[in-house]
């Protein structure tokens, strides 16, 4: 399997709390935009930061849309690469999280195209009573505290493993537009900037795939 971004952190070492740029600003203190122009040079202290920052939210995005955890810690790693390959051509005309999220949006295209031309392979552990490598993921990571705290006290992660089962129920497109939208507070706007989809499909795909998670999620309404 290849390594995933964490991984790559921790091969190139921690992060000093107070490693500074050229500028003297502490590089945790620096906007991301700054740092994307500064790793675009060969700072990989910046780049270390940009993972640092985002390496969570990217890989809990990439897993919503692919449903598989090793999948989507490669896609992950991908996404940083691709950060480093395009560093010297970055120009900040638009939000750092939205030029971020439409690398990761084209690389979990072309890994739905992947898919759809794969043979579908049967996870035996579901069939033996067993947990798969998915089951302990939580979809629901980056929702709001109190949420959060509800969520804990589910011992074997009963709301988690709804969303995550709903959340396969949606066609891709779908499932994304509402991820963007409901789980990362995307504006329209930067979802239509991070999908090259108009704002009114865009709008259009959410409404939808709360229309069709509604009765999926029915006795979950009061968390979700």
């Amino acid at each position: 399997m290849a390594e995933g971004p964490e991984n790559v952190v921790a091969l190139r070492g921690a992060v000093p709390l107070r490693v500074v740029g050229p500028e003297g600003v502490p590089l945790r203190e620096r906007s991301d935009e700054s740092l994307m122009l500064e790793q675009g040079q060969g700072s990989e202290e910046a780049f270390e930061e940009l993972v640092r920052r985002h390496q969570k939210g990217v890989l809990n995005y990439t897993f919503r849309m692919v449903q598989n955890r090793q999948v989507a810690e490669e896609l992950t790693q991908e996404v940083f690469l691709a950060l480093v390959k395009n560093g010297q051509r970055y120009e900040p005309r638009a939000k750092f999280t939205t030029y971020l999220y439409a690398i990761a949006s084209n690389i979990v295209s072309k890994e739905w195209l992947r898919a759809k031309r794969r043979p579908r392979l049967l996870s035996f552990s579901r069939f033996m009573g067993g947990r798969d490598q998915d089951d302990g993921f939580n979809p629901l990571e980056n929702v709001n505290d109190e949420k959060a705290n509800v969520l804990h006290a589910y011992q074997r992660g009963e709301v988690t493993e709804a969303v995550n089962e709903a959340l396969r129920q949606l066609p891709d497109h779908q499932r994304e537009a509402f991820v963007l939208r409901r789980f990362k507070d995307v504006s329209y706007e930067d979802m239509a900037a991070i999908t090259n989809a108009p704002v009114g499909t865009l709008k259009s795909r959410v409404v939808r795939a709360e229309r069709a998670l509604r009765p999926l999620l029915a006795r979950f309404r009061e968390y979700v």
